[in-house]
């Protein structure tokens, strides 16, 4: 425990200093600076617990110098050296959080009585601070093993997935006797600024605090991770049969409007309507199947279930429509996002329903459809190859080059040469 004395009399710190029985009380070491200045840059340097400052001092009093310290270092303990003349001082001190004063001149029996009041209040708000730590890092690792559990979740590793699960439920046993769960899945849709300032640390920050102040009657705990670029899960932790629907429907009614009209960015958020005391992989793919239900990217909050057949059949037609779109305007550099909003398809949903019907990323099949392109063009044409690269819409030779050969093996003077040698062959065969 260590105690800064601030004086601007030498005299009095340095007295102060050598003359109390500092162990005693609990305190190991001392340090003594004559100005606030000085002051400010012992605690920026080392690790002080109590702070006994005089009140009026030249250039900077101990009230200003309290302030600052209360800004930087919340968890110092701060006592207070007045005279009956500046009284009202003290009082302030005390209003700004305070711990204590002591009127001069004063015994060091008297000081050291404060000291002893001070050192343990010090103690305990050691105590509090590795209790936040602690629960800081609880959080942390409830939240590293909710980012495991849908990694293995996804993976179809449900036997995992459920031993992640319980290890997740049994760090909540501290807080809840029967622990159950309400997810949540979270999907980002748009920034309304091009610049955001958001990152997952400050998301996840948000998403968490908003929603536990929301259920602070019911010591809800809330579990987050990031599972991609725009989608998060999030767990409500409550106590078994003390939180009630209408409660919880509300609550996320009121996150969602909060998010969406306080926040720079937009969510379409999709609950669970009704707690889980277990593992229960339906559950989770019951969320994301709403949030494909989506298709048209609007925000709020959705609590309608989405059947698993949702969109089959028309989600081919659409993808389909997708293809003859890029086909239609391959060289004009469309982008995967114009491709999702021209069928009317959230973009994420687009990728993966893409993928499944094409069997190609639309990075690939943008690829392809620019190599077939190129390959018709060297075959039917006598246009050079810096021009058959333009017209396949690359702007850089030397990228179409390397392209086309890792797409066909060859370059495009090679590829020309040989298709004209079968062009040739087949006519001669056929007695042209």
């Amino acid at each position: 425990m260590n105690l800064l004395i601030v004086d601007d009399q030498r005299v009095v710190a340095d007295s102060l200093a050598n003359s109390l029985n500092y162990r005693s009380v609990g305190i190991d070491e001392v340090y003594t600076a004559y100005s606030a200045m000085e002051a400010r840059l012992v605690m920026l340097n080392f690790d002080i617990d109590i702070l006994l400052t005089d009140i009026e001092m030249p250039e900077e009093d101990g009230i200003s110098l309290f302030r600052w310290m209360r800004k930087k270092f919340p968890n110092i303990v701060g006592l207070f050296l007045t005279s009956h003349a500046d009284f009202a001082y003290a009082r302030e001190a005390i209003q700004l959080g305070g711990f204590d004063y002591i009127l001069q001149p004063a015994r060091y029996e008297d000081v050291e009585a404060a000291l002893a009041k001070a050192v343990i209040e010090a103690n305990k708000k050691v105590r509090i601070h590795k209790l936040e730590q602690a629960s800081e890092i609880l959080e942390d690792q409830r939240d590293s093993l909710m980012e495991l559990f849908l990694l293995k979740a996804k993976a179809g590793e449900h036997a995992e997935a459920e031993k992640i699960y319980v290890k997740m439920r049994n760090t909540f046993f501290d807080s809840f006797e029967k622990p159950v769960y309400h997810p949540v899945l979270i999907n980002i849709l748009r920034f309304e600024q091009k610049k955001n300032k958001w990152n997952e640390a400050l998301l996840k920050l948000v998403f968490r605090n908003v929603l536990e102040e929301l259920l602070e009657e019911y010591s809800v705990k809330v579990i987050i991770t990031k599972m991609d670029l725009q989608n998060y899960m999030l767990i409500a932790v409550s106590e078994g049969n003390v939180l009630p629907v209408e409660t919880w429907c509300k609550s996320i009614d009121s996150f969602g409007s909060f998010i969406n009209t306080r926040m720079d960015f937009r969510v379409a958020v999709y609950p669970k309507k009704h707690e889980l005391t277990q593992y229960c992989n339906d559950s989770f793919m019951e969320l994301k199947r709403r949030r494909d239900a989506n298709t048209t990217s609007d925000y709020g909050v959705f609590w309608e279930v989405a059947p698993e057949d949702f969109g089959v059949v028309d989600n081919v037609e659409r993808i389909r429509k997708a293809e003859d779109y890029i086909r239609a305007n391959i060289t004009s550099g469309i982008t995967r996002t114009e491709v999702a909003e021209y069928v009317h398809l959230n973009e994420d949903y687009f990728t993966r329903e893409f993928k499944k019907y094409t069997g190609h990323t639309y990075k690939d099949y943008e690829v392809m459809i620019r190599m077939e392109m190129a390959k018709t063009t060297l075959t039917k044409t006598n246009l050079p190859v810096s021009i058959v690269a333009s017209k396949a819409g690359f702007d850089n030779f030397s990228h179409f080059s390397k392209s086309f050969k890792k797409y066909t093996g060859m370059t495009p003077q090679e590829y020309k040469k040989t298709s004209r040698k079968m062009t040739n062959g087949n006519r001669k065969k056929s007695g042209r």
